[in-house]
């Protein structure tokens, strides 16, 4: 009888440690007294918790240096996992347009990044983007002792920068050799490139001498010469398209591509879907506006076959405007409301912007004290003389009288103004209204979308 209770007894007590081990429950952790462990004071429970947070971003041509920033912060922190999504390859306006259908929908989206600071501060006024000023607060530092580029929006954060992206001028040195022209001045003006274009095109062979993309920003290189700040608004908050370097510009735009037949036609851009990285590397047009993203971009000989040298010069000057004015802007990373992850996503963007842009090579770092020579020598990779002129591409950035002219105001409407104002200047463009009556619709309309 006394080993049969014996058994029963080792019995109980076994069954009670199984129930005890399935239901989850453990014995307390102790010190070396056998008292109950403390935990870190301040600190979250240690979590062995692997999370993957969704990454968004157009810039595909970067995937390089994307991984290699997602391999090195998932060295640093093991129990974050980032999958980059790319929904469109190398074109923001697309992206732009697809995140605004997919940020409505279910998907999971916990940072992505915006092209412009404008576009961040219109999302965060309508709600999409959260405010990071807790997640800073906690981190315990000070955004303006880091970053150039402010994400201030009504006071409060919400992004942060990668990318300042002042504009200048590629242009093929082959091309230029070939009409003997020399590498335009640093202070060379629109009159300069109108006669430029003019002796590079070669209409016999379809090669023309300059090529504006469908952007917006096409439609306003005269007026980031004549006044800082959002283009389309005066400091008042007006609309500013009755300014005479507006209608002037369009009128230059106008005058190159049907008068001059020295500039891709709107029509055909958008008739045929033209691309305008394949219009520069194939070839097909001697000079291109555009930013500091195609600089790491001209090495990549795999994706854009080509071996002419590259000359790079500052956006030339409007008329009388202050020389050294151009076009800048600066990419976010921000965090939308809805993020499944946003404190593991915020350890990510200040990773992706500091220690990152290092790595990831694409353009300016928006950090205080970044080395320009520095910069550029890690984005052009090794043997650069073959495809870059080093001496043009350091003297654009060196020029003392560069001024960056970033957009900063965004009332909730901008993105439906620049719509609209694309609309009606490409109807002038195309030959389907007079100028007088494009800048008309476009006040008007615009008159109307600032009433609504």
């Amino acid at each position: 009888m006394k080993r049969i209770l014996c058994v029963l007894m080792a019995a109980c007590v076994c069954l009670a440690l199984f129930t005890a081990c399935q239901s989850g429950t453990t014995p307390a952790a102790t010190g070396s007294a056998g008292t109950p462990a403390p935990a870190a004071s301040g600190a979250a429970p240690a979590t062995d918790e692997v999370v993957t947070i969704e990454f968004y971003t157009w810039e595909a041509s970067l995937r390089e240096g994307n991984e290699a920033v997602i391999a090195a912060f998932e060295s640093k922190y093991p129990n974050i996992k980032v999958n980059i999504n790319y929904p469109v390859e190398n074109d923001n306006t697309a992206y732009t347009e697809k995140m605004d259908l997919l940020l409505t929908s279910s998907t999971q989206i916990d940072c992505m990044m915006e092209s412009a600071v404008s576009r961040m501060a219109n999302k965060a006024d309508r709600g999409v983007y959260q405010s990071l000023d807790s997640l800073i607060a906690t981190e315990g530092i000070v955004y303006e002792d880091i970053y150039t580029v402010s994400s201030l929006v009504d006071g409060s954060y919400y992004g942060l920068p990668i990318d300042v992206t002042p504009w200048f001028v590629m242009i093929n040195k082959t091309m230029l050799d070939e009409a003997g022209l020399p590498i335009p001045p640093l202070d060379w003006t629109w009159d300069d490139y109108r006669q430029y274009a003019k002796t590079l095109t070669d209409n016999s062979s379809a090669e023309y001498g300059s090529y504006f993309h469908t952007w917006n920003n096409y439609y306003l290189m005269g007026m980031y010469s004549a006044k800082m700040d959002n283009a389309m608004f005066n400091d008042d908050g007006s609309l500013a398209f009755e300014n005479p370097a507006f209608r002037d510009w369009l009128q230059y735009r106008w005058d190159l591509e049907n008068i001059d037949k020295s500039s891709v036609p709107l029509m055909d851009v958008k008739a045929a879907g033209l691309a305008y990285r394949d219009q520069y590397y194939n070839g097909n047009v001697a000079m291109l506006p555009t930013g500091t993203w195609m600089i790491a971009e001209i090495k990549n000989t795999d994706e854009w076959p080509h071996d002419f040298q590259t000359v790079f010069v500052p956006l030339p000057n409007w008329k009388d405007s202050p020389v050294g004015r151009t076009f800048s802007d600066t990419k976010m990373l921000s965090i939308p409301t809805n993020a499944k992850y946003p404190e593991q996503a915020y350890e990510f963007i200040r990773f992706y912007t500091t220690e990152g842009a290092d790595i990831r090579a694409g353009g300016f770092p928006a950090v205080k004290d970044a080395d320009t020579r520095a910069v550029i020598n890690s984005l052009v990779g090794e043997n650069p003389d073959v495809l870059y002129n080093m001496e043009s591409l350091y003297a654009v950035f060196g020029n003392p009288n560069m001024v960056n002219n970033a957009p900063i105001y965004s009332p909730p409407y901008d993105q439906e103004m620049t719509d609209m104002f694309i609309e009606e200047s490409d109807k002038f463009m195309v030959g389907g209204q007079t100028l007088d009556d494009c800048i008309s619709n476009i006040m008007s309309r615009g008159e109307a979308i600032m009433a609504k």
